[in-house]
């Protein structure tokens, strides 16, 4: 078996009872952390409970493969793994694991990319695999469509098209998004473009008007709305690191290019990256992670660099 599926097709149209009879490696391959959860969630669920261990890529010796799987033993020989970051595993235990003949047991390898060693096997038949892709430029309305319906959450028209101008466009923003709305309209028939204002631009947008305006270079706005979230850890080490992505993105925008159409947010970005040079964003990421990991550490002296920006920001050049 080798099948590739958009993620709004696979869960309506692939048999969640696979895994109840399947023998053998299964190679499976996500576009997103969350993805890859909610696919594993899915088979497991069809498994009829099969038992599954879980072991990271780095945990995989060629001791263990040879003990669990090819000397002969009393116990645990119908037992099943799923092993993750397998792209992180050797050629040679990789190489072993394609040729196991399991009777009545499985293996899954979840992996990140495909590198020769990986495509090779899969043209050779020595694997089976599934993919979920990831959604192309002009599918990300399909993708906010299929969370939706996954949620039960009957958004309409005029909040889907908001969200899809305002919000950034990933997997992760729109789940955590919707089952904000969800649970703040666990009932309704239809939820409003009013009613998910009211909700994310609390939540969601005001990081995105405060990095737009650092973006700008509109220091001290920035700055001045900053200082007053003084005091609350968490939330400013969700949007330091919030904007060390903003900036990378910032840096290089070429990708943009290939977008058929551009979200306000990216048109956003496009703009204002023509106010920066390479070596003053670099500058602003490494200060943005110093100051999240003054967070993790609630490290007091954090205010008062960030007053001190503020400060900055507000003297002539």
């Amino acid at each position: 078996m080798h099948s590739k599926w958009q993620i709004w097709d696979f869960f309506p149209s692939f048999d969640q009872s696979f895994l109840s009879q399947f023998s053998g490696v299964l190679a499976l391959s996500t576009f997103d952390p969350l993805c890859l959860k909610m696919v594993k969630d899915f088979l497991v669920k069809g498994s009829e409970g099969r038992i599954l261990h879980h072991k990271m890529a780095s945990e995989v010796s060629k001791s263990w493969l040879e003990e669990e799987f090819q000397a002969l033993s009393l116990f645990g020989d119908t037992d099943n793994f799923f092993i993750h970051q397998a792209q992180d595993l050797s050629g040679e235990n990789l190489g072993i694991i394609s040729k196991l003949e399991l009777q009545g047991r499985f293996i899954i390898l979840s992996y990140e990319n495909d590198g020769v060693a990986w495509k090779k096997m899969a043209k050779e038949g020595k694997l089976q695999t599934l993919q979920i892709e990831p959604p192309r430029f002009w599918e990300l309305n399909k993708l906010l469509d299929f969370v939706c319906a996954h949620l039960r959450l009957p958004l309409s028209y005029d909040a889907k098209s908001w969200i899809l101008n305002s919000l950034e466009n990933n997997l992760g923003i729109f789940y955590n998004s919707c089952c904000l709305i969800k649970l703040n309209f666990p009932d309704a028939k239809e939820v409003s473009l009013n009613d998910i204002k009211e909700l994310l631009t609390l939540e969601k947008l005001d990081q995105f008007a405060l990095a737009s305006l650092f973006a700008r270079k509109k220091k001290t706005d920035f700055y001045d709305k900053l200082v007053a979230l003084e005091g609350d850890f968490e939330k400013m080490r969700g949007f330091f690191n919030f904007m060390q992505s903003h900036l990378v993105k910032l840096a290089d925008t070429s990708y943009l290019a290939q977008k058929p159409r551009l979200t306000q947010y990216d048109k956003d970005l496009q703009s204002s990256a023509k106010l920066w040079q390479s070596s003053e964003v670099m500058s602003e990421i490494s200060k943005f992670n110093r100051w999240e990991l003054m967070c993790k550490k609630k490290d007091i002296l954090l205010w008062h660099e960030v007053r001190e920006a503020y400060l900055s920001s507000m003297s002539p050049l």
